[in-house]
């Protein structure tokens, strides 16, 4: 089975082209061990390129634990430029992702994809209890994220905190957590930890937008949103109501190969 390995802003994934039906979705256990680092390709998730009849391409992802999520912002932005490297589309695209219409542009290896006005936008949710952090907010942007504040970003122990609020009783299935530190009034650095990869990623899609929204709402940054991660630098912007968000960065296909039987 051939596959491409492809990167946006340090997020990596293993992409297969699906579109005659090789695998059905159900296939947890195999995609949790390709994801596996050291013992075989590895990848922060899976993604299925796929048939659609109402845009481009259908769009499936799967974390590293083998699970479906309904959208990741970076898996979006790099199966767009797998399908323009591909010719299979141009450089404007429509994609379906979990029966929603998604836009993306590709320019050179920047891609912006837009994505819909998020979902039970909180600014305060009162569990965050450490006097180092400072709690910003909660959102649903396809997936949850909870926002947490702090002023050195590189000293925090991302996995214990992570760990701690990404399994707060108050989410029944669990969110995604980041921490973010302002630097300016238009530039912030952002370390996520991520449900169903269950460490830091070097990079989240809507960990970076609903970071900068929610800096937006709570402490006033300006859009355009400079957001600095790990992986590479990404751009946040939204028109009027938030609806919608734009996600901006570079996407790199980084290498093609085949899986063979043994």
């Amino acid at each position: 089975m051939k596959f491409a390995k492809m990167s946006a802003a340090g997020n990596d994934f293993i992409l297969f082209d699906n579109r005659k039906k090789i695998f059905k979705g159900d296939e947890q256990d195999y995609f949790r061990h390709i994801c596996q680092r050291r013992f075989s390709v590895g990848a922060d998730g899976v993604m299925l390129f796929e048939q659609s009849v109402s845009a481009d391409f259908k769009y499936r992802h799967f974390n590293s634990d083998g699970l479906s999520v309904p959208i990741c912002g970076n898996g979006a932005r790099a199966i767009c430029r797998y399908a323009y490297l591909k010719k299979i589309t141009g450089k404007n695209i429509v994609f379906e992702a979990n029966g929603i219409l998604y836009h993306g542009y590709c320019s050179g290896n920047e891609v912006t994809v837009d994505h819909p006005k998020p979902l039970d936008i909180r600014t305060q949710i009162g569990i965050v209890n450490e006097d180092f952090f400072e709690e910003g907010g909660f959102l649903i942007i396809g997936v949850p994220h909870l926002v947490i504040f702090c002023d050195n970003i590189q000293k925090i122990d991302v996995h214990e905190y992570g760990k701690k609020y990404r399994s707060h009783h108050l989410f029944e299935q669990g969110t995604n957590v980041n921490f973010v530190q302002i630097r300016d009034k238009n530039t912030l650095e952002v370390r996520t930890f991520e449900r169903g990869v269950e460490g830091e990623t070097y990079s989240c899609g809507t960990g970076a937008m609903a970071s900068a929204l929610i800096s937006h709402l709570s402490k006033g940054i300006k859009k355009p949103v400079k957001v600095r991660t790990r992986g590479g630098k990404l751009t946040v912007s939204w028109d009027k109501g938030f609806n919608p968000l734009y996600l901006s960065g570079k996407a790199e296909l980084i290498f093609e190969g085949r899986f063979i039987e043994k």
